[in-house]
């Protein structure tokens, strides 16, 4: 007997929800564009704070060791030695160490075409290379450079280049943190002397190379054994070598531009950074990987706060709609409760009514908000992430050994590299945890938007009611 009475109660409730279609609409709308937005930002909450946790994970036990004073290639310093990297290597708590060097190669030293023409800027950068020591009239700089300086010697124009970059472990010089990606032949070996090498998809194109090719370099001939694909036309414009090649080539032995190093344990980082300065004294600049990558990730950390801030705001709003509504609904039938109440009716049943009845419009904003937040919960991720992409890039600015993004410069693979893809990698991650978290938040907007209607109906006195009605 209990049941059916019971079962009348949620009848009615559910009834009641949808006897008013234009204004049940326009309740189901605000509610479903609220609850959309939920399931979005706790999406793109989900996926930050993942993408958060994986490269400070990444960069954890991870050190930096570079020049003292290089900077965006345009710095002092001279090259790591040879004896200073065998210092590196046996400072206690180090389990590896990845050493890199680069170099440019010009026209005049390799039968290669570059894949990439020097633009307005790159030409500005290389306007003071290339003089031959005569008294003629310097050339009109390309437009939008300036004047440079007032030299009278005669500057050749500047020429694109090509990149070379020779490292012990070619996978460090991935842009995705993980291994580089071949699209045929097989990778070499860092730590050999072989003249062998890797080329940019790019660069083998534009000269017809594949795998068994053959190029001339510094005046040697290197054999092609794989191609490489990064995604980056300037790094797909790249040549890699092993590093005891391109140093013996270069005539550059025991030079090291780069020494990426592994520590045993993340708690043993800050001890053996400072280890390391002690020994390097003030030839060598030593950062922890986890600070650059923290610092990489702050914007990503403040769209985790933004996200956090809009979950509660859309929770707010969709209670507060639920809230209004129902009470506006409350007001609207007042004699209907009072009658009720003089029939028999107790406060919860009349209560269980009308929270029924606010919980199937809440359900229905549910069902629609979250097929709209599925369909739109990628786009907006993504657009909201970019967003902080030219800030983060522009903060970044030039990292130690001159080249911005892709292969050449020191640190450009592994978890930094990792850290700084970060922003273009994130789309909103639709976990079973994100749909449970917006389910009990839509459960919880219709309990406290109920609450006080609730309140307002336990107050209505039936003799009351009738008497002014």
């Amino acid at each position: 007997m209990k049941i059916g009475i019971y079962m009348n109660v949620v009848t009615r409730g559910v009834k009641n929800a949808l006897r008013s279609p234009t204004r049940s609409g326009a309740i189901v709308l605000m509610l479903a564009i609220s609850i959309a937005l939920i399931l979005v930002m706790l999406a793109a909450r989900t996926s930050v704070t993942t993408k958060i946790a994986e490269v400070k994970a990444a960069t954890a036990s991870t050190i930096t060791v570079s020049p003292a004073g290089i900077q965006g290639g345009m710095g002092g310093g001279d090259p790591l030695t040879a004896d200073q990297v065998k210092t590196i290597t046996s400072t206690e708590h180090v389990s590896g160490v990845i050493s890199t060097l680069t170099d440019q190669l010009g026209t005049s030293e390799t039968n290669l075409t570059p894949s990439t023409e020097l633009g307005r800027f790159g030409q500005r950068m290389q306007r003071f290379e290339g003089t031959s020591g005569s008294s003629a009239t310097p050339p009109t700089p390309p437009e939008g450079m300036g004047e440079g300086d007032s030299s009278t010697e005669t500057r050749i124009p500047p020429q694109p280049r090509t990149l070379v970059t020779g490292t012990s472990d070619p996978n460090s010089l991935a842009t995705n943190g993980g291994k580089l990606v071949l699209t045929s032949g097989e990778t070499i070996d860092g730590t050999s002397e072989e003249r062998i090498g890797l080329v940019g998809s790019n660069l083998a194109e534009k000269n017809s190379l594949k795998v068994g090719s053959t190029l001339t370099a510094y005046g040697q001939t290197i054999t092609v054994k794989g191609i490489y694909k990064t995604g980056n036309d300037f790094a797909d414009n790249g040549l890699i070598l092993p590093l005891k090649t391109l140093q013996t080539l270069t005539d550059q032995s025991g030079s090291v531009l780069s020494a990426t190093i592994t520590v045993d344990s993340s708690e043993n980082v800050a001890s053996t950074v400072t280890a390391l300065k002690e020994k390097l004294g003030d030839k060598a600049d030593v950062t922890s990987a986890a600070d650059r990558a923290t610092s990489s990730l702050e914007s990503l950390e403040s769209i985790g706060n933004l996200t956090l801030v809009g979950v509660i705001g859309a929770a707010i709003a969709g209670g507060v709609i639920v809230l209004l509504s129902m009470i506006m609904i409350v007001r609207e039938r007042r004699r209907e409760i009072g009658v009720i109440k003089a029939i028999g009716g107790t406060n919860f049943k009349v209560i269980t009514q009308f929270m029924v009845e606010a919980v199937t419009l809440t359900f229905i904003g549910a069902i629609v908000g979250i097929g709209l937040g599925v369909t739109t919960s990628g786009p907006l991720t993504k657009a909201l992430v970019s967003s902080s992409e030219s800030t983060t890039t522009s903060e970044q600015g030039r990292t130690p050994g001159g080249m911005r993004g892709g292969l050449g410069r020191p640190g450009a693979g592994g978890p930094i590299a990792s850290a700084r893809a970060s922003v273009n990698d994130i789309t909103g991650t639709l976990s079973p945890g994100v749909f449970a978290g917006a389910v009990g938040i839509t459960f919880l907007i219709a309990i406290v938007g109920s609450a006080v209607p609730a309140w307002l109906i336990s107050r209505v006195r039936p003799a009351e009611v009738l008497r002014t009605e």
